[in-house]
């Protein structure tokens, strides 16, 4: 009896190394996987397979399958890969590891936040939202022929402030509509024939840009480009002069709204960045203004046409 009774324990230890190292067959289920150098959320990647790769592994160290695989250099290494990326399709991991006892919280009276999966990195999102935009812009006006080309040297960009308020819809690709006060226009400023003047021709619209935006796939921040068109209503028209010499001087203001165009419109390109701090969603964007419309609302024959055109940089909040 002592002898059958050691020959079955010989066969048990037997059995159970060979169920040991008996091949499990695993395959990725989910889109890109991570394997690292270590069973460790925080070690460093040594290799991304996709959804469907087949791998091989003889042993699991906690949650980590234990598999070989090759790096870029082609030198086999062992790593590891979480049982939550992968399926098994057959060998000893068939059989599921004993389950671990599984203390649950109380249920939160509001939802928890989304988590994922240890085993490969989160897909980044792109949420819309409201935006509130304070605007600095620099603006010109663009002549089909200057009859006062002379003058050219004189001419130089108009600054104003300016703001407004965006909705965007959210997602790689979306579309965002603003609506903006931008102070356009042009200024003539220096000295001619004994002459100090400056002179600033005032274009104030209301400008509602309809845009596509494109989030580009960058972890951590959030840079996008901006393309699409304006429609604009110019609310005010108006000129300012001042010039002084010759022991005299003179300023003024001439209302221009019946000799301009009431509708604007023009090109809208960009870009931006967009930065989440404590909660915070900051965004900065670069866009230029190539407007369209002759803004010469009676023109006479050689008269050239007048279009707007802006530099205009945005800084404010989404929400």
């Amino acid at each position: 009896m002592k002898r059958i009774a050691v020959i079955l324990v010989m066969v048990l230890v037997i059995g159970r190394l060979a169920l040991a190292t008996e091949t499990t067959v695993l395959k990725v289920k989910v889109q890109s996987a991570n394997i690292r150098t270590q069973p460790d959320i925080n070690a460093a990647v040594v290799k991304q397979v996709k959804m469907g790769t087949l791998l091989e592994s003889e042993q699991m160290v906690g949650d980590w399958y234990e598999v070989s695989v090759t790096n870029d250099l082609g030198v086999s290494l062992t790593a590891y890969i979480h049982a939550n990326v992968v399926d098994v399709v057959s060998g000893a991991a068939e059989a599921q590891p004993e389950a671990q006892p599984v203390v649950r919280p109380a249920q939160p009276t509001q939802p928890a936040p989304q988590t994922y999966n240890q085993g490969y990195a989160p897909v980044k999102t792109y949420p819309g939202g409201f935006k509130i935009m304070a605007a600095y812009g620099m603006a010109s006006m663009t002549y089909s022929n200057d009859s006062a080309a002379s003058y050219d040297k004189y001419k130089k960009s108009l600054m104003g402030l300016g703001g407004g308020l965006g909705f965007e819809s959210g997602g790689m690709l979306g579309v965002e509509i603003d609506v903006l006060y931008l102070p356009k226009g042009i200024r003539y400023k220096g000295t001619d024939s004994g002459y100090d003047f400056d002179i600033k021709f005032r274009l104030n619209e209301i400008s509602v840009p309809v845009l596509l935006k494109f989030n580009l796939p960058v972890q951590g921040i959030n840079p996008f480009l901006l393309g699409g068109g304006e429609i604009a209503y110019v609310a005010q028209a108006k000129y300012d002069y001042s010039y002084s010499g010759g022991g005299q001087s003179k300023n003024g203001t001439t209302d221009l709204k019946n000799d301009i165009v009431k509708m604007d419109y023009g090109l809208v390109l960009g870009g931006g960045l967009g930065i989440s701090l404590s909660g915070i969603n900051l965004v900065a964007e670069l866009r230029y203004h190539l407007g369209f419309a002759n803004l010469n609302k009676k023109p006479k024959t050689g008269d050239p046409t007048v279009k707007s055109n802006m530099l205009l940089l945005l800084a404010g909040f989404k929400f």
